[in-house]
């Protein structure tokens, strides 16, 4: 598998140097005219206020950082005190220009808390997923939930809470429509412990989940398992971020990251087996991935399936059974050293067949640390 007329662009800089810029979320709208959205930072380098010593340690933030770590001390991750907002641009010309949409605002001390959950419905309805343990400064649901735009991203309704049940949480990290026109989110379950109230707690008690929707995500049914009880007891090591794609038969594709483990950090992937209008656990399993940030999928027309990654773009047409690397014009996986993709990529594809990946520069960075920006990669799949 080859692709041709390969395009690296230019999507977005911040209005400031160094810019931040991170976390992209992207759909194609009804219309064919993708929508692209991401957190957005402003304000001064130095100087700024802390987040107050309560919600640093509830939220154990800032990171702890080692004397190899840039000889930082961590503050540059607290976002306390700048202008955040969560932007949106739309591209009538399919993603060679863009054009502002919206910026609502937000304040938190951590690095985002939306962008990448996020979708357009068939209807060109907008869902987002927004984390609002992110959010201690304001008056929003401490878990996950949902909101909606009718109006192209220009306002947003209120929270909408996936899972209501005291003993749980719910992050959204993945919402995508099915065939059937049913919802999915993806994310982490994580089960409410005293001992583990703190953000590193959250990830001694998670586990991968799914929930459906048959109302446009105004109700939902799960959650629903990804891990079959048999492997329940494994030390997979599974975070909360994973991504699927659906099969002609309605099976998912899952593939799974797992920083935790016990050989390092890896990717694994399993086969959900549509069962009715559910489905049932498979076996989970290495993927052949290096390790890299969130999982991106993508089911095209040609029957081809994608894994998106900084470390490389890979396809399968056996539904996961090999992958191999897909090849670009000059057959290597960088550019000048530059990343396939930029960090936690997402994709589309266009009426017109062509693959569309928007990511940002740099990674999971201090403010001012690196000169965050979004830009995107455009190709056709070939033979």
């Amino acid at each position: 598998m080859h692709i041709r007329d390969l395009e690296r662009t230019h999507v977005y800089h911040s209005p400031q140097y160094p810019g931040y810029t991170c976390w992209c979320g992207l759909s194609n709208m009804p219309d064919d005219s993708p929508m692209c959205s991401f957190t957005q930072a402003a304000g001064p380098f130095k100087g700024r206020p802390k987040a107050p010593e309560e919600v640093r340690r509830a939220l154990d933030w800032p990171p702890e950082m080692s004397e190899l770590e840039f000889q930082r001390t961590g503050d540059e991750y607290d976002m306390t005190g700048l202008d955040l907002c969560n932007m949106h641009l739309r591209s009538e010309d399919r993603g060679r220009s863009w054009q502002f949409v919206s910026a609502d605002p937000f304040r938190t001390c951590m690095n985002g808390i939306t962008g990448e959950a996020e979708t357009a419905l068939s209807d060109g309805t907008l869902l987002r997923g927004v984390w609002g343990m992110y959010l201690p400064y304001d008056e929003a649901p401490r878990n996950g939930y949902l909101q909606r735009s009718a109006d192209g991203a220009r306002t947003w309704g209120e929270p909408e809470t996936i899972f209501d049940d005291d003993d749980y949480l719910y992050w959204p990290k993945r919402i995508r429509e099915l065939s059937d026109g049913r919802v999915l989110v993806g994310g982490g379950l994580i089960r409410r412990r005293a001992e583990h109230a703190s953000r590193r707690g959250w990830f001694k008690d998670i586990t991968m989940a799914l929930f459906v929707s048959g109302d446009n995500g105004r109700s939902w049914s799960g959650p629903i398992d990804t891990v079959p009880q048999a492997q329940k007891n494994e030390d997979l090591g599974l975070s909360e971020e994973f991504d699927w794609a659906e099969l002609d038969n309605g099976d998912l594709l899952l593939v799974m990251r797992a920083d935790g483990h016990p050989d390092g950090p890896h990717r694994m992937q399993t086969r959900l087996v549509r069962r009715g209008s559910t489905w049932e656990t498979s076996a989970v399993e290495e993927a052949p991935f290096p390790h890299s940030g969130h999982p991106e999928m993508l089911a095209t027309r040609e029957g081809v399936i994608l894994h998106v990654a900084t470390t490389g773009i890979s396809w399968t047409t056996d539904e996961g059974g090999t992958w191999r690397d897909l090849e670009l014009d000059d057959g290597l996986q960088e550019i000048r050293g530059e990343p396939a993709v930029g960090y936690y990529p997402k994709s589309v594809q266009m009426a017109d067949g062509e693959v569309f990946i928007v990511g940002h520069v740099g990674g999971d960075d201090g403010y001012g640390c690196v000169d965050q920006s979004i830009v995107a990669v455009r190709f056709f799949l070939g033979g």
